[in-house]
């Protein structure tokens, strides 16, 4: 009876310890950083400025020194598109000129290039017609 009880606890303890290696071995520590795994970040390009949407932080250039904080100062403006991306690490605006490159800010539209849009749209529509052309 005593064998199979240390036998049964023996048992036991083999699968309980190799059940927490296992979760272990698949989730690093929480004091270690995780290699090979991407971080997701926003880059707004017509303002040079990172958002890391994880840690709600900002990185921005201040004086010529890249400069992270929760907020923006007064003085940037986040206006126009911004482009998604991952990147491992920390640092995106280590690679800030590849990024100036890949993602130019869209060129905003002249008065002209309205108009001529418009026109266009116009000239193509058969206004109410259900797509028929008049007879006549």
């Amino acid at each position: 009876m005593k064998k199979t009880i240390k036998t049964l606890i023996l048992f036991l303890a083999f699968f309980i310890g190799a059940g927490s290696y296992t979760i272990s071995a698949q989730n690093p520590p929480a004091h270690a950083k995780a290699h090979g795994v991407k971080k997701k970040y926003r880059y707004y390009p017509e303002a040079n400025v990172y958002f890391d949407p994880v840690a709600k932080r900002y990185s921005y250039l201040n004086g010529g020194r890249w400069t992270t904080a929760v907020n923006l100062p007064n003085t940037i403006r986040l206006k126009g598109n911004y482009n998604d991306f991952d990147f491992d690490g920390d640092n995106p605006w280590k690679e800030n000129s590849k990024h100036k490159e890949k993602y130019k800010p869209a060129k905003p539209l002249k008065t002209n290039d309205v108009k001529k849009v418009e026109k266009t749209f116009d000239s193509n529509s058969n206004k109410g017609n259900g797509g028929k052309k008049n007879k006549k």
